[in-house]
């Protein structure tokens, strides 16, 4: 009896120490907000997106729901930590040599040295065989020659087009790479079109299409999914004060954008005039006035959906908006900021770097992924060009300068004339490679 009342005190004071060694342990895992946040190193010390890395230091805790990670603006994802590692992976472009910080509760600490990150990009070919023409049917028999494109969230790939074929047709078809199909939502041939499209747009909440009649100031059509994307023309409802400030002559549309900061639709004439639109009621207003001219690209930043973005084309006036990418603030569209240009002017060539420095040859086409990266079908350089989230600009696939057809790596792909762009939830960009008329895949790591 003796003995077992020994062995019980013993497996007691066995559980007990464990129990206090445990809680000790885990104390001293938990964040001290009274203590600083001691960053040692990390490993690897390169790689590309979903690296996996280690970051070795102290007083990290182990509340995932408090630890947050960034390669300069972009956040990581993180494994687990237990408060001297974390365990997270390397986010999707964070910039050339990103900084890597920790930010915990209200401290924010970085690690002395940069992570060198390697861009790992592929271009592939979805659709399209050189003909320039639209025919449906499968992605290896389909013939595609479209100018714009647009995404929903489902993988649905919207292309507009307005050239080629004989007779030539305009139209919209629906793109899907899992279905294996390309498939027409409105064609016409071109003496009878019933819609002039251009840009397109995607609200990707209910995944409404809506496309904009380039050569009326009110027709708009809207595709609904609920419906199988069933085209339905609808009038955009001005003042009768705003319809007629907008110029006969320059009444051209080519664009129209749902806004997620506020609801709204918002297209551009070419006198320059800037609506607003209710998609319910379709009730609109002028709420700027900008530079004349044709226009070739829109788009808003999903980051700072605030943010409108274009690109006009060698006509605008004054001559400082040509063949650049510019910007408006939609919650104060009249204020101080204004219409402002964001690269140097200059009109046609080549040049990366700070945004304020670089140069573009006929802009087409912009396209925000979720990150706040903007892509450019770059039409007279053949290339894709890139915007990040901290204005610079860089070249993600094409070789400047030369046209081309080639599949591959970024230094080796080649592109004749992109003109639109459009990128999906996971952050692949599709592009609209107009004079190879096909439809290409830009996956970026």
């Amino acid at each position: 009896m003796k003995i077992l009342n020994l062995l019980t005190l013993t497996i007691m004071f066995a559980l007990l120490f464990t129990g206090c060694k445990d809680e000790v342990s885990k104390q001293k895992a938990e964040y001290d907000p009274s203590k600083p946040i001691v960053l040692k190193s990390f490993f690897p010390l390169e790689g590309g997106a979903r690296t996996k890395i280690l970051l070795d230091g102290e007083n990290f805790g182990t509340d995932l729901s408090k630890i947050k990670v960034y390669f300069n603006n972009a956040k990581a994802s993180i494994v687990s930590s237990n408060g001297d590692r974390i365990y997270a992976i390397v986010p999707r472009l964070p910039g050339e040599e990103p900084k890597i910080s920790i930010v915990i509760g209200k401290d924010s600490v970085v690690y002395e040295n940069s992570f060198i990150y390697h861009t790992q990009a592929q271009v592939s070919t979805v659709t399209g065989n050189g003909k320039k023409n639209f025919k449906p049917g499968m992605l290896s028999e389909a013939e595609v020659y479209g100018k714009y494109l647009e995404l929903d969230a489902e993988g649905n790939i919207f292309m507009s087009w307005r050239d080629g074929g004989s007779p030539a047709t305009f139209g919209i078809a629906r793109i899907n790479e899992k279905q294996n199909i390309v498939t027409p939502l409105i064609e016409a041939p071109s003496a009878t079109r019933i819609l002039y499209a251009n840009g397109l747009t995607v609200d990707r909440a209910t995944g409404m299409l809506t496309a904009a009649h380039e050569s009326t100031k009110e027709v708009i059509f809207t595709f609904d999914p609920r419906e199988a994307w069933y085209p339905r023309q609808r009038n955009v409802k001005f003042s009768t004060a705003d319809l007629q400030s907008i110029v006969d002559a320059d009444r051209y549309k080519n664009f129209v954008t749902f806004c997620p900061y506020d609801g709204h639709l918002y297209t551009r004439y070419r006198d320059g005039k800037i609506a607003k639109i209710n998609p319910e009621t379709m009730e609109a207003k002028i709420v700027h006035q900008g530079p004349y001219g044709s226009q070739y690209g829109q788009a808003i930043n999903p980051k700072k959906p605030w943010l409108l973005y274009m690109t006009l084309h060698s006509n605008a006036t004054p001559t400082e908006f040509r063949q650049g990418i510019s910007v408006l603030d939609l919650r104060d569209p009249n204020g101080t900021g204004g219409f402002k240009r964001m690269n140097a002017p200059g009109g046609s060539g080549f040049r990366d770097g700070p945004i304020e420095d670089a140069l573009f040859n006929y802009p087409k086409d912009i396209k925000f992924d979720n990150d706040g990266n903007m892509f450019v079908a770059d039409y007279g350089n053949h290339c894709i060009r890139m915007v990040t989230p901290d204005n610079i600009v860089k070249t993600v696939a094409g070789q400047p300068g030369t046209a081309g057809y080639k599949d591959g790596g970024p230094a080796e792909s080649q592109f004749n004339q992109p003109w639109g762009v459009a990128v999906n939830e996971q952050g692949d960009i599709y592009i609209a490679d107009w004079s190879n008329a096909r439809i290409r895949k830009l996956v970026i790591e």
